[in-house]
Formats: structure tokens, C-alpha cells, sequence
């Protein structure tokens, strides 16, 4: 395999010390070519320089390796199979060990992973550090051997000796208590100081009472396993995809996946979201947080792609230096142990580097991993940043039921936490955990700032406006998008990815939604998650977010699962979900339909969504009756000091379509409104110049004169119709100016005088034409309208009070958003397939 050189003690110093090692690096590169070894060396005991063979044979010169080589066995093997530089996939010892683990111990998946974890790092460290740091006893190859004369060496068995020497020199090169020596990730929390309180293991199944005891009952299936990565070969190359799915392999083995999904999201929904927030765009000393962070993939796996945060880290002079900071916070702390791991095997390069030291590698994970431990309740949620963060891509976790002792635990927090009395912050957020941390995340963006969250649905339709305005007063929603159903291990409920912006002042234009519709993910929902590439809305989706964003000329126009909706579609008075802006035609087109879900899934799913309604319910009932118990007055529609009622304009859909707007002129477009059962369709857009044109003659019966009027007047007000036609007779929606409506419609403007909010007036004319029976048997005609009256709420003076129609309006949108959620769960609950 080689052949070395050993010179005298001190031969390659002084002055003549350069010669010298060329000249012994010479003498071993000819006797290496003629025993064919691949690896020649020189020493003198303290310099030792490492020559490539067949590298320098072809140039004809010295060619040395590009990094100093310890000869592990690892080294070794790589040499001897030709496989140094081949990444390899573990996958399959994963499935092994965890298979060796579970049948010996039985254990929770939490405490398989953290055993694999441990191992898997000891390997690891011993495949890339140096024999300087990590002398050969306490490597993983001293375990590897006949266990006779191990235990005849070392008076024990394997596992008693990993437990009594090798664990805890892990310990020591990876210490508890690493101080974080970046200023600024501690001040961004209003923090004097940062620790990183735990080493990078701790969670070995095999231990007894104490981190110092274990059985000798145990050893088989621990030799078993150290066998099994020995076989597997040197852990010096690791697969990306291994990088990425290696928790996926316990918990998907597992029946009891939801205490280990609570920090688990997909690895697809982690790239997806990545992408969308192109951190390479980010300038210098710009910061990307997650506050629920997990095993940390949202942090790490940007490090791995070239168009995200690869190349990030560098360890110069024995400090780690990042463009970007990057930073993960959690409460667990197994979870903040299993993020540091992952963070060794995601920087196995600069692991293995010349430049890097152990203290580096400690500071590093210092800086980018944070254990909130301080209030084990509230975690993150205690240190909250303010204005500060660019960029926060996060799975929070979500708990409605059982939440109130969050709210407690805040309300006795005492004195400020980042200059924020919490009580304060967080009094409007709303109910459920995953409520307080959007509250967190709204308040610690920066203007222009963004986050990427994974939220559950029933946070979209809650119906309560408070926490929804706070949000809309801070961020502009960029995005909503539908994941599928089973897209997270532990939870079968219908998950959103929402995306925001701090807004920059008040005044800023909201700009539209991208509304997504993801059928898939790139992989199978089921247990095997089997990669799908061919199928994966959620990247078409991802990829349609980041062409708009860039403004790209060829941004993709014609994905069927994005639509582009404008911002008043999502005010605190609306749903935030989307599947409402597909028409029943193209989901069916889109074969949009639910996957199968177990029976106690569909309980625990339907029990939640009841309570859920029931709460919004109760608010609803007692908010609608407090505010229509004041005094109101009875206006009649026909009453021409307050209102204009009237037909609309003939036009058929043949004048439409023949005249449609210019294609490179959108100034040109005009809606035409008609008697439709949703307010969102519309018959079709006609040609402003056109419309415009077009003139009818009106003669005077008694003077013979003629009157010159528009054929087809676009409105120049806002109104509210009443549908008079068709089977939805008596609808009533509020319509914008600037549109055509039909004659199968009845607008009805009140006088701008008249101090009647459109909104309210909307909802009145609903009551009062529903209570008229007007069915399509009973056409409604503007004499019919006229004859109608509303009841208006009014002040102590008898004015029309317009404050309390918005707020009775805004309230009975609510309503019905609670009467849809009412239908699309029984739709839900007729249509799931349960098994």
C-alpha cells in the first residue's frame, strides 16, 4: 500500500530542510513504483509529507496528496478499493442497525435514532479525524476484532469499554458548554450570551442507570452492530440523499411515528421551501432562522446546494467564518444533540479539511445550533428577535387542544424579554401554539424580510380576525400553498406552506397570491416514500414562485396547480386556504381527491375540526347578537334619497367573444358581471374600446328626438347586485367599478351621501331577500327590489353609524366562512376514504 522514508529527527528543518524532504520524497516514490504501491512518504518524525505515485508518475514531478492523510483503516480501504472519492449510500446499514436495535431493546424511535446517531458519529470521526485528535484506542476500529482477546487485552467487553473510555473522549473533543464566540447571535435574541450545553452524543440505548454503566448482556447486539458499519466500509464520502433521509429510516419504521414527526418535515417540502427563499440572494451578514429547528434540515440542507448556501462555512485560522448566518433553535435537548451530529455529517469535507480543528468544528455548531432551554414550555418563543432576522424557513409545531398552558406560562413570565413584555406580544396571537409562532415570526422579521411556514390548514379558516389582522398590519402573504394529505409522517390533516414579507410602512401596495394546489411531492405518501422525481407539484410550484419573484421573462403561465389571485381575496376576514379558487371542473380535471386515511386519523381529524367550529360558532353567535342589539333603522330600497336601483345592460356572450381586449393592452380589459352562483366567475371580458364605441338611439315618443346613450355603460362606482335570473336568483354580491353588468342582474348603488357601507349592504340584502322567497320561479325585477327594505344600524342621533355596519358585515363574513367550513367537512366526510 505504501512505501516511507524515515529520516533523522529534525532533518526536513533549517536551511538545507526543504532539499532534504524532496529528496526523501524521491527515494520513496521510486521504491512505491516499483512495488506499485499507490502512496510514497517521507518523515522526520514531525513533518510528514504524503505523494501520490501514479499522479506523479504521469507528470513527472512530486505530486502530494491534497490534504495530509492519517493512515486509518478507512484511508486504507479507500486506497486499496480505488473508492476514496466514490460517495457511498448507507441506507441500507441504517435499515440494519435500527432492525438490530429495536428487536434488542424495544425502545422508542427517538432512542433507536440517537443510538444509530452515536455510533454512526463514532464512525464517522474515526473515518475523518486525524489519529493526533483521535489516538487509536479510542476509535471505532479498536472495538473491531476477535472479542476473546479484546476482553483478554482490556479486562471487559466492547460495550463496557466504548462506555468507559471511547464515549467520553468524544466528549471531551466535542465538550458541553461551548461558548458562541458571533456577538451577534446572542443580541439577536436580547441575550448577554450563548452556550452550546450539550456534546454532539447522548442518547445510547445500552446505558443502564448512569451515562458510566451499561450490561455485558448487551454486548452481542452492540458487536453486532459495530460489525455491521465495519463491513459497510469508510464513512470518508457520504451520499448526499443519505444527508438528507436518514432520520426518514427510523421514522418510517416506526407505529409510533408522531413523537418523533413532531420535528420531522419531508425532505422534498425542505428543498421546495429552500428554493423558494433563495438564500443565495442574501447579502453578507444576513440572517436565516428556524425557531422550531429540529434535526435541523432547514438550517443544513442549504449548505448542499449550489444555487442555496454551498460553500457558506469556511474554518479559517481556527474560526469559523459564515456569509450568511444561519441559525436553529429548539428546546429538545436530544433534538439540539442530533442537529450538531447532523451538522458533522452535512460538512463532511470541512470536517475532514487541513484547516479545521475540533475547537472550529465546537464553535461552529455553537453558533449555528442554539438550545433554548430556559422556560421549557416556551422555548424560542421566551427570546424573541425583533426587526432583525432576513430570512425564517420553519415547521412550528401545532397543538390547539391543550395550548392554554402556553398562554399561562407567557402571562407569568416577569420583566421584558428583548425589550417585549410577552403578555403584550403575544395577546393577540390567537389559539393554538403554532399561532404564537407566527406572531414570533411577524415581529422578528426585518422589512422586505421573509418567512417560510409550514402551517396546519385549520389555522387558515380560523375565524377569529385578530391574530389575521396583526399579521396583515406586519406582512404582506406572498403565498399559500396545499401540500397533500399524509405529506408529514405523524398527522394525515391538510398541511399549507404560507409564505410572508414584513411589510415596510403601512402604506405599501399589497401585491397577489400565488395560490398552489400540490397533489405531490416527489415521492409516495406512504411509509416507503419512495421518490417519485416525475411527480413533484410542489418543486412546479416552487419554481413558478421564484420566476415571478425574479420577474423572469419565460416565468412558467400555464401550471394548472398555481393560480394568481389578487390580496383582498385574503383579508382577517377570510379563509387563507385555496382550494376555493379551483372550480369544481378543474379539480376534477386535476383529479384532485383525498388518499385514504384510517379511522382513527378521520376521528382524531373530525373531532378537531368540530371543536374547532363549535369555538368559532359560540364567538360568531355572541358577536352577531351584541352588535345588532343596538338601535337600527327600516330604509326602503325604493327610496330614492339614498339609493339608485336598477337594471343592468343587455349583452350577449356571441358580443363578448367577438370583441375581446387587446392582448398586449391590459388597460383594454373589462369584466362583465352576470347571474352566476359565485361571485368570482364571470361571463367574460369585452374590449374597453369596443364597449366604448358602441352607442343605441333612444326616440322620443312626443318631440320625434333622438337621444344618443352608451349601448353598454361600464360602471363608475361600485355597487352591490342582486342576481334576478337563473338559479341562483337572488344572490347578492358586492361589485367593483370599472365592469359591465348584465340585465340579468339588479345593481343597486347608494348615493355617496347616503353613508351606507357596500358591505353591509350586501349582507342586509341578503336577509331581507332571502326572507322574500325569491326562488327561480319568482324572477326578481327592479320593481319587486324596490319594494324591499333594510335595516341599518344608527347612532344615538338617528345618523346611519358606519363604523358599526363595517363591523356587522365584517362579522357576518366570518359567519358564512364558517357555514363553507360546515359543508366542506360534511363534503370531506361523505367523500373520505376511510380504511
Amino acid at each position: 500500500m505504501a512505501v516511507g522514508e524515515h529520516k533523522i529527527a529534525g532533518s526536513f528543518s533549517g536551511r538545507t530542510g526543504e532539499a532534504k524532504a524532496l529528496a526523501a520524497q524521491e527515494q520513496a516514490l521510486l521504491s512505491a513504483l516499483a512495488l506499485g504501491a499507490p502512496v510514497a512518504f517521507a518523515t522526520d518524525g514531525a513533518r510528514t509529507y504524503y505523494v501520490d505515485a501514479a499522479a506523479s508518475q504521469a507528470a513527472g514531478t512530486i505530486v502530494p496528496f491534497e490534504e495530509p492523510r492519517t493512515f486509518s483503516p478507512a484511508v486504507l480501504a479507500g486506497l486499496l478499493e480505488g473508492s476514496a472519492d466514490v460517495a457511498k449510500d448507507p441506507t441500507a446499514l441504517a435499515e440494519r442497525v435500527w432492525q438490530l436495535i429495536w428487536h434488542a431493546t424495544k425502545a422508542e424511535p427517538k432512542e433507536c435514532l440517537l443510538t444509530f446517531v452515536e455510533i454512526f458519529v463514532l464512525k464517522f470521526l474515526s473515518d475523518n479525524l486525524s489519529s493526533s485528535i483521535l489516538p487509536a484506542n479510542y476509535s471505532f476500529y479498536r472495538l473491531v476484532g476477535d472479542p476473546a482477546q479484546f476482553r483478554t487485552e482490556t479486562g471487559m467487553t466492547e460495550v463496557e469499554y466504548y462506555v468507559t473510555n471511547i464515549r467520553p473522549k468524544i466528549k471531551s473533543i466535542f465538550p458541553d458548554n461551548t461558548h458562541c464566540s458571533d456577538d451577534k447571535v446572542p443580541q439577536l435574541f436580547g441575550m448577554t450570551a450563548v452556550y452550546s450545553k450539550t456534546s454532539i452524543i447522548n442518547g445510547f440505548v445500552f446505558l443502564q442507570n448512569s451515562d458510566r454503566q451499561t450490561h455485558e448482556s448487551y454486548n452481542q447486539t452492540f458487536r453486532s452492530m459495530v460489525q455491521a458499519f465495519n463491513d459497510f466500509g469508510p464513512l470518508t464520502r457520504i451520499d448526499p440523499e443519505f444527508k438528507l433521509r436518514l432520520y426518514e429510516t427510523f421514522l418510517r419504521r416506526s407505529a409510533r411515528q408522531q413523537r418523533l414527526g413532531q420535528f420531522f418535515t419531508p425532505r422534498n417540502v425542505v428543498r421546495s421551501m429552500v428554493r423558494m427563499a433563495q438564500l443565495n440572494r442574501l447579502p453578507e451578514g444576513a440572517v436565516v432562522l428556524d425557531p422550531a429547528s429540529g434535526v435541523g434540515g432547514f438550517i443544513l440542507e442549504p449548505l448542499m446546494w449550489g444555487d442555496s448556501l454551498e460553500g457558506n462555512l469556511r474554518i479559517t485560522s481556527g474560526q469559523p467564518q459564515r456569509k450568511v448566518r444561519t441559525i436553529g433553535l429548539d428546546v429538545d435537548a436530544d433534538l439540539h444533540i442530533l442537529a450538531k451530529a447532523n451538522m458533522l455529517l452535512h460538512i463532511a469535507e470541512l470536517v475532514r479539511a487541513p484547516s479545521t480543528t475540533p475547537a472550529a468544528l465546537n464553535k461552529a455548531m455553537a453558533e449555528t445550533f442554539v438550545l433554548m432551554e430556559d422556560n421549557k414550555t416556551l422555548g424560542a418563543l421566551l427570546q424573541p428577535p425583533v426587526d432583525s432576522v432576513d430570512v425564517i424557513l420553519t415547521n412550528p409545531p401545532y397543538v390547539t387542544r391543550g395550548s392554554a398552558i402556553y398562554r399561562e406560562t407567557i402571562k407569568n413570565v416577569v420583566g421584558a424579554k428583548n425589550g417585549k413584555i410577552l403578555k403584550d406580544y403575544y395577546g393577540k396571537a390567537g389559539l393554538g401554539v403554532e399561532a404564537l409562532f407566527i406572531r414570533y415570526i411577524s415581529g422578528a422579521l426585518r422589512p422586505g424580510g421573509r418567512a417560510f411556514v409550514v402551517v396546519p390548514q385549520g389555522l387558515l379558516n380560523r375565524t377569529e380576525p385578530g391574530p389575521k389582522q396583526q399579521l396583515l398590519d406586519e406582512c404582506n402573504l406572498l403565498a399559500s400553498i396545499q401540500l397533500p394529505r399524509n405529506t408529514f409522517f405523524n398527522t394525515a390533516q391538510k398541511t399549507y406552506i404560507l409564505v410572508l414579507e414584513k411589510r415596510h410602512t403601512a402604506a405599501d401596495p399589497r401585491p397577489d397570491v400565488l395560490c398552489g394546489l400540490a397533489r405531490s411531492i416527489g415521492e409516495t405518501l406512504d411509509w416507503r416514500r419512495t421518490p417519485t422525481p416525475e411527480s413533484n407539484d410542489l418543486a412546479d410550484v416552487a419554481e413558478v414562485f421564484v420566476a415571478r419573484d425574479s420577474c423572469a421573462e419565460d416565468s412558467p403561465s400555464d401550471i394548472p396547480v398555481v393560480k394568481i389571485v389578487a390580496p383582498d381575496n385574503f383579508t382577517a376576514d377570510d379563509r387563507w386556504d385555496v382550494l376555493r379558487f379551483w372550480s369544481d371542473e378543474e379539480l376534477v380535471e386535476l383529479g384532485e381527491s383525498s388518499l385514504p386515511v384510517d379511522r382513527s386519523s378521520f376521528i382524531e381529524e373530525t373531532r378537531a375540526n368540530l371543536e374547532q367550529l363549535i369555538g368559532d360558532l359560540d364567538a360568531a353567535q355572541s358577536e352577531l347578537e351584541q352588535l345588532t342589539s343596538g338601535r337600527m333603522a327600516e330604509v326602503s330600497l325604493g327610496d330614492e334619497r339614498y339609493f339608485s336601483v336598477r337594471s343592468g345592460t343587455r349583452i350577449t356572450t356571441k358580443q363578448i367573444q367577438d370583441h375581446p381586449p387587446k392582448a398586449d393592452d391590459p388597460t383594454d380589459s373589462v369584466p362583465v358581471y352576470s347571474c352566476f352562483k359565485d361571485d368570482k366567475i364571470v361571463k367574460g371580458y369585452a374590449s374597453r374600446d369596443w364597449l366604448k364605441s358602441q352607442y343605441r338611439e333612444v326616440h322620443r315618443r312626443f318631440t320625434n328626438e333622438v337621444a344618443i346613450y352608451p349601448a353598454f355603460p361600464i360602471e363608475k362606482r361600485p355597487s352591490v347586485t342582486v342576481n334576478a335570473n337563473g338559479a341562483s336568483v337572488g344572490k347578492v354580491f358586492v361589485r367593483p367599478a370599472d365592469c359591465l353588468l348584465t340585465d340579468d342582474v339588479i345593481a343597486v348603488q347608494p348615493l355617496a351621501e347616503a353613508g351606507l357601507d357596500l358591505d353591509y349592504l350586501s349582507v342586509a340584502l341578503q336577509s331581507s331577500v332571502t326572507a322574500g322567497g325569491f326562488l327561480y320561479e319568482a324572477k326578481l325585477f327592479t320593481t319587486r327590489l324596490k319594494e324591499l327594505s333594510v335595516q341599518v344600524p344608527v347612532d344615538e342621533t338617528g345618523a346611519f353609524d358606519l363604523e358599526q355596519q363595517k363591523r356587522i358585515a365584517s362579522a357576518t363574513k366570518r359567519f358564512e366562512a364558517i357555514r363553507t367550513r360546515l359543508s366542506d367537512l360534511g363534503q370531506w366526510s361523505a367523500d373520505a376514504r376511510v380504511v
